[in-house]
């Protein structure tokens, strides 16, 4: 299985998603980690209502790798969900 992936250019914003329709979570929260594991930025998530949450984060001005990870309590029950960021810079001829 691969990890999931998302790729955008540096300096924009990204804004993830998580969807858990089948029951609430709360608090939930996302969060951006450099490739150190060094936190970068943590937010609040916001919800969509029905189960849809979204998060926005700044991404820095250089080409790099970084993880989302989503945390949030689903019950009684810790869940971390984690992907991959990869933040590129434009190349010009």
């Amino acid at each position: 299985m691969r990890p999931a992936t998302i790729e955008k250019l540096a300096g924009t914003t990204l804004k993830v998603t998580f969807v858990n329709s089948g029951a609430t979570v709360s608090p939930i929260s996302s969060a951006l980690f450099d490739r150190n594991e060094s936190l970068v930025n943590s937010i609040a998530a916001v919800s969509s209502s029905n189960g849809f949450y979204y998060a926005l984060h700044l991404l820095p001005n250089s080409a790099q790798w970084m993880i989302n990870e989503w945390r949030g309590v689903i019950s009684t029950n810790t869940y971390v969900e984690r992907q991959f960021v990869r933040v590129r810079t434009m190349e010009t001829d």
